[in-house]
């Protein structure tokens, strides 16, 4: 049996890991800096309040992304996908599988990668569908990595 970086096996299922704790760390320092926006800015400049609640709303951005949840059934050769706790489930064939994706966003003259997105891209009735699956910070290794194990869960030779 091989073991996977991005996705727990149950026979013939594999689910996308959780990263719950990584979310609730962003969502913790999140919610730190916006508690220190609110306080240390005096309040007569209202850009402290305004500063924390968009902090506070990234924070709980952050906790609604750990909700995802993907899971590749190779028995019935379909991938199932929820993007959040708030969004509907998703199903996918795997004959509708287009192609692997992996976006990466560079700064200062692609000197410095800021992050990466792996995507399945897949049609349906022609249209493209883009399941986003792992996003990784400051390289594209991650995303990578997903891809090449979802290649391979998936039974799918890459070129």
């Amino acid at each position: 049996m091989t073991r996977y970086n991005y996705f727990i096996q149950e026979g013939s299922k594999f689910h996308l890991k959780s990263k719950f704790s990584t979310a609730l760390l962003r969502s913790l320092i999140c919610l730190g800096i916006a508690a220190g926006l609110y306080f240390l800015l005096p309040p007569e400049k209202k850009i402290g309040a305004i500063g924390a609640g968009f902090f506070i709303l990234f924070g709980l951005i952050n906790l609604l992304r750990s909700t995802k949840k993907l899971t590749i059934d190779t028995a019935a050769q379909t991938i199932v996908h929820k993007n959040n706790v708030l969004s509907p489930e998703v199903t996918y064939r795997f004959d509708e599988f287009v192609q692997f994706y992996v976006l990466t966003s560079s700064y200062l003259f692609k000197a410095i990668t800021m992050d990466s997105t792996a995507f399945l891209i897949f049609d349906q009735n022609g249209r493209e569908k883009r399941v986003p699956v792992v996003v990784g910070l400051f390289s594209a290794r991650p995303a990578q990595n997903a891809v090449n194990e979802l290649s391979e869960i998936m039974g799918i030779e890459l070129a």
